[in-house]
């Protein structure tokens, strides 16, 4: 997976005002009971601290600061990671205590590696020429051992860090550096590492120390942080600007001046302008241009993120933003000021792409669906419905895909709607709690927006509530899944406080597990594929599989809904309105699968250039090795783009589905009322 720190810089912070509502109160460690207990209170498993959540949230404590072992040497960390059980139940009363003295000794310890880090790149960093002249050969240490034996073995893998971040900015920016770029370079990236630095040392840019309470209020948040994340991969305490960065994605919409931003050598730099934002219609601000004021005051000397908080802070209703822009033929910079009022703008990007392709006497339609979002005046649902109602006016919509490969998830009710647009009615979603509670989502509309040949593509990176959209339809057999061979595997439901404009501190914790009409959950286990076609995600070792997440089980299926949740006088409009119109499980797609997979399989195989993807330039047909001049194209194969080959195929396969159905002259029926649904085959 990319670098959070690395895609935090480049992603974070697209939009310009801060939570509505309340803002994140400077938290005091007599908080941190508080905030965990109302996080306990609702936790699908976890009900109080224990002796496993005490190690975890130190292991979490550590690797959150020092995820790639370049800061502590293992003889220091190593008493703190296999604590013994009386070591721990004092740490247990400590916390009942408020007390938190382990997580102190911790902190002492990671500003020790700071300081003893800086010493290090100083070193390196006054040699720089010298270290970037060659290519290193890559440390093994870091292989073997988390963290570092020896100083030698730090001073090592500090060399490395430095020369891949040369290395990757020299690529960036061009290959002929000047040594004044170089050194610029290296301070830049040294900016960076100390500004991160700076919150465990407690101190601000200029190494000042910040008041005592700003300081309680980055250590509660490093422990809350710890802790949270110990319950399971899923919950989580947020920052302010990081439960707004959540909030954004989550509703698609927000209130600012439209902008991109993200960090440069040059500084904070304007990447992307929004439609419908003030910095948009006040035709001066450009794509390109560099930040320097913010209401009046300079941004020279301050971090990327100091930046983002003098944009994000209370305002009364405008910025003042001030830009710099090379100047036209060679000419002197300009500097440009813009007095930018506030408003409410909807996110278009991260939402929904249409495209098709032509087929016979009319096209196949592809739906790309990037989140599940739910705003004041859009949804996923709306925009969904939409795409399809546009794909129909076209032409002949013979076939669809819907693309949700790197969909991670969002509103659970959006799944549901946007899973209803395949069914008539039918239960989409059964919900478990930690009290025992279930609830039963449904789509009740009585009626489709699609109804033919359907593939939902997947892969390792779909989760959560794209996993619901994706096993619902796969159970009722109006689809086949295409694509990698599971899903991410999260069938955890989490509520969050990011969304609640009265919450004034930020979590997202588990609260139940979600199954579909089958009775089945992704949980750890995923969606499988109906039909296997690899993709960028193929190899890689993500999802809940590979870590220590909740369990996978089954209930009972529920394709007969009984009612048994409502009561009498609502349960009376379910029987003659949405009884009747009950989706029936299909059976027509899932007897074409041995057909489907055998032709897909074939195809991949002839296929030199998905060869080249899966197995490298080895893999040709024949059994052969060549130096064909047209392998040369293939080195740049990707699974996105125009050398989509895994959407390729999946429109190869929804080609074949069509014409079986017409060869066999069979309709997508659906199976008689009385019959029991076949299960689905998959490639296990």
């Amino acid at each position: 997976m990319m670098d959070c720190y690395r895609l935090l810089m480049l992603i974070l912070l697209l939009f310009s005002f801060p939570l509505k509502g309340h803002e994140q109160d400077l938290l005091q460690l007599s908080n941190v009971n508080e905030i965990m207990g109302q996080i306990f209170s609702k936790h699908l498993e976890s009900q109080t601290i224990t002796t496993k959540i005490i190690q975890s949230s130190i292991d979490n404590y550590l690797d959150q600061f020092d995820p790639n072992g370049l800061y502590l040497l293992e003889q220091e960390v190593s008493p703190y990671l296999a604590l013994s059980p009386a070591e721990i139940n004092q740490i247990i009363d400590q916390y009942k205590k408020r007390d938190f003295i382990v997580f102190n000794k911790l902190n002492q310890l990671i500003q020790n590696g700071i300081n003893r880090a800086r010493g290090l790149r100083q070193e390196l960093e006054n040699h720089s020429q010298a270290l970037f002249a060659t290519q290193l050969p890559p440390s093994k240490d870091n292989e073997e051992r988390k963290f570092a034996e020896n100083t030698a073995q730090l001073k090592q893998r500090w060399l490395i860090n430095l020369h891949e971040e040369f290395e990757s900015r020299k690529n960036r920016t061009g290959a002929n550096l000047t040594a004044a770029k170089q050194l610029e370079i290296v301070k830049a990236y040294e900016e960076k590492l100390q500004d991160a630095e700076n919150k465990y040392l407690y101190v601000n840019e200029n190494g000042e120390p910040l008041s005592p309470q700003e300081q309680e209020n980055l250590f509660a948040i490093h422990i809350l942080k710890a802790l949270a994340s110990s319950l399971d991969s899923h919950t989580t305490f947020y920052m302010a600007n990081e439960a707004y960065d959540m909030r954004v994605r989550l509703q698609k919409e927000f209130n600012g001046i439209g902008i991109l931003v993200k960090e440069t050598d040059n500084g904070p730099t304007i990447k992307h302008i929004l439609k419908g934002g003030s910095a948009e219609e006040s035709g001066k601000i450009k794509e390109g241009d560099i930040i320097v004021k913010v209401d009046g005051k300079s941004v020279a000397g301050l971090s990327f993120d100091e930046v983002m908080g003098l944009i994000h802070g209370e305002k009364d209703g405008k910025i003042s933003l001030t830009v710099k822009r090379k100047g036209e033929n060679g000419g002197a910079d300009q500097e440009y000021t813009a007095i930018l009022p506030l408003k409410e703008i909807i996110v278009d990007n991260g939402r929904v792409d249409v495209s098709s392709q032509p087929f016979g006497n009319g096209i196949i339609g592809i739906i790309t669906l990037h989140a599940f979002y739910q705003g004041k005046d859009i949804s996923s649902e709306k925009d969904v419905r939409e795409a399809i109602d546009k794909l129909q006016s076209q032409r002949d919509l013979r076939g669809l895909i819907l693309d949700l490969r790197n969909n991670s998830g969002g509103f659970l009710s959006q799944a549901v709607k946007v899973a209803g647009l395949f069914i008539t009615d039918g239960v989409i979603v059964i919900s478990k709690y930690s009290n025992g509670e279930e609830k039963i989502y449904r789509d009740v509309d009585g009626k489709t927006a699609y109804d033919g040949p359907l593939i939902i593509l997947t892969s390792k990176a779909t989760a959560s509530a794209a996993e619901i959209v994706a096993q619902a339809l796969q159970d009722y057999g109006v689809a086949l899944v295409v694509g990698d061979e599971h899903t991410y595997g999260k069938g955890t439901i989490q509520t969050q406080t990011v969304t609640d404009n009265q919450s004034s501190s930020y979590f997202k914790v588990t609260v139940g597990k979600y199954y579909t009409v089958s009775g089945r959950t992704p949980q750890k286990e995923g969606v499988k594929a109906d039909v296997l076609v690899p993709g960028h995600w193929n190899k890689e070792d993500i999802g809940e599989s590979s870590s220590d997440s909740i369990s996978n089980d089954i209930i009972p299926p529920v394709y007969v809904d009984t009612l048994s949740d409502l009561p009498p006088d609502i349960k009376r409009w379910y029987m003659k309105y949405y009884i009747p119109h009950l989706q029936k499980p299909v059976t027509a797609w899932r007897n074409f699968l041995p057909a489907l997979r055998k032709n897909s399989e074939n195809r991949i195989a002839r296929n030199k250039n998905y060869q080249y993807f899966l197995n490298g330039p080895q893999a040709h047909i024949d059994g052969t090795a060549d130096e064909d001049e047209d392998w040369e194209a293939t080195k740049k194969n990707k699974t996105s783009g125009v050398d989509d080959l895994q959407l390729q195929e999946a429109v190869n396969v929804l080609k074949d589905m069509i014409y079986l159905a017409s060869a066999n002259k069979v309709g997508v029926e659906p199976s008689p009322p009385d019959a029991e649904p076949n299960k689905v085959k998959t490639n296990d």
